[in-house]
């Protein structure tokens, strides 16, 4: 059995897009941030896990490689797979698709890590790895 990924639709409005009509690049980040909030929210026993268990999940590093524009309407897909799992953090890796045609628009990575009730550095929740380990 293989790899599962994750994946969720976008569509683009006229808020998504600058002056010259194609997709704002910060909006890039914005959806990484929307698929990596749905990714955990399937993951995790309960949608309340990281509040109920005092947990903040941290961006450590995120980037985005653009590839081709997006315009108005466009329906994308936005992958997610989990990568370079460690102790204590790991990757998400993301992968923008223009859905009518199977371009690839972008690509990004965000480097997550976990923080404890004392501030302290934690290694991934087991609960989170129990979920997520289809992912990898």
């Amino acid at each position: 059995m293989g790899k599962k990924i994750f994946s969720m639709d976008v569509r683009v409005y006229l808020r998504d897009t600058n002056l010259f009509g194609n997709v704002y690049f910060a909006n890039y980040f914005y959806w990484q941030g929307i698929a990596r909030e749905e990714f955990f929210r399937q993951i995790t026993p309960d949608p309340m896990f990281f509040v109920n268990k005092k947990i903040k999940m941290v961006t450590i590093e995120a980037s985005t490689k653009f590839k081709k524009e997006a315009f108005l309407f466009d329906d994308i897909e936005v992958r997610v797979e989990v990568n370079n799992p460690k102790i204590a953090t790991f990757d998400l890796i993301f992968t923008f698709i223009k859905k009518n045609t199977g371009d690839i628009l972008a690509e990004g990575k965000q480097k997550i890590g976990f923080i404890g009730q004392n501030g302290s550095v934690i290694p991934i929740p087991v609960e989170l790895a129990i979920k997520g380990i289809q992912y990898v």
